[in-house]
């Protein structure tokens, strides 16, 4: 919905940050605009909530919209993005799966005079009109943060074993969330790191790392996902190994994720995830629109990096008048 408080705050700030510039290609309404968008995948709940704000933003501003799907494959994502660039699109729309592979791409785009935008992802190379994403070293830091304070308060101070998923390698997302994530970790030292892997943002990837690392180690106090289906995943895991002990147990294992997804908001009603940091891609997509209007229409210059709010939700707060006015954006994507 539109008229939550969240948004409006928003909207306020885009016409702040936003600022007039000489020209930036141009075209007349909204309907004579042709917006181009390289999707990853469908087959995470964030990603479909990107794909539901690009195309909510579409329809508001009157772009037409052409869309693809990688399915996880970064080379077909490369080539789905030149086909774009060769349709003549005005504006590109990315959410790259490989940081550094998409770069001849959006060379391509700014070779053709057609502004790049990406979302929750950046790329390394070529010029970026504008980069729409969660701040994911403060993410990761905010999930690291609620661990340490778990721990402090099971032991009287930070210390504990937990484990890290990181998520798939290669794209910034990732990167910035386990920046954080180490950065917070780095300053207890009575904090061990038992296990560092990759999980690849999948829940069945984490499921199997996971169950390796209960099986290695027989005390986990906490579990970092740097998505909700590394946690998801991680919580499979947990049961599987009849390692599953209520929150007042000493042997609980808390688990702390990133993104809001369905699946994440029912565990920690169910009290298996301990708290998600809540992501909401649905008005982060939606808020990229908007800047593509203001560039085309309004001659106006995006900010070169747009970091959309996050909130933590854990069982105290999942009911509360701050998180619906953020926004379940997982209750517009099922």
């Amino acid at each position: 919905m539109r008229g939550s408080l969240v948004r409006v705050v928003l909207v306020s700030a885009l016409a702040l940050v936003v600022t007039a510039c000489g020209g930036s290609g141009g075209g007349g309404g909204g309907g004579d605009i042709t917006v181009g968008y390289a999707g990853p995948t469908l087959n995470n709940a964030f990603f479909v909530g990107l794909q539901k704000g690009v195309k909510d933003g579409a329809k508001e501003h009157g772009f037409q919209l052409k869309e693809t799907n990688a399915n996880g494959d970064a080379g077909a994502q490369f080539n789905q993005t030149q086909d774009l660039i060769t349709q003549d699109v005005d504006a590109l729309v990315l959410v790259p799966i490989d940081a550094n592979g998409i770069v001849p791409a959006v060379q391509a785009a700014n070779n053709a005079d057609i502004p790049v935008y990406t979302l929750d992802r950046g790329a390394e190379g070529g010029e970026l009109a504008s980069v729409v994403e969660t701040n994911n070293v403060e993410a990761g830091k905010k999930g690291a943060n609620y661990i340490v304070d778990l721990l402090r308060e099971r032991y009287g101070e930070p210390r504990g074993n937990v484990v890290d998923l990181q998520g798939l390698v290669g794209t910034t997302a990732a990167a910035d969330r386990e920046t954080g994530f180490q950065q917070v970790m780095k300053q207890y030292p009575d904090i061990e790191i038992v296990a560092n892997q990759p999980a690849d943002f999948d829940q069945e990837k984490a499921l199997n790392v996971t169950t390796n690392i209960l099986q290695a180690n027989p005390k986990v106090d906490a579990i970092f996902g740097a998505n909700d289906d590394n946690t998801v995943g991680a919580i499979r895991a947990i049961d599987s190994a009849n390692r599953y002990e209520p929150p007042s147990s000493d042997e609980h294992i808390y688990v702390v994720g990133i993104d809001g997804t369905a699946q994440a908001l029912d565990a920690i009603r169910n009290d298996k995830q301990t708290a998600t940091v809540s992501q909401n891609p649905v008005e982060m997509a939606r808020t990229a629109m908007d800047f593509i209007d203001q560039q085309i229409n309004q001659d106006k210059t995006p900010p070169k990096e747009y970091f959309y709010p996050t909130i933590v939700i854990d069982k105290e707060n999942i009911d509360s008048q701050e998180v619906k006015e953020y926004g379940i954006w997982s209750n517009q994507v099922k």
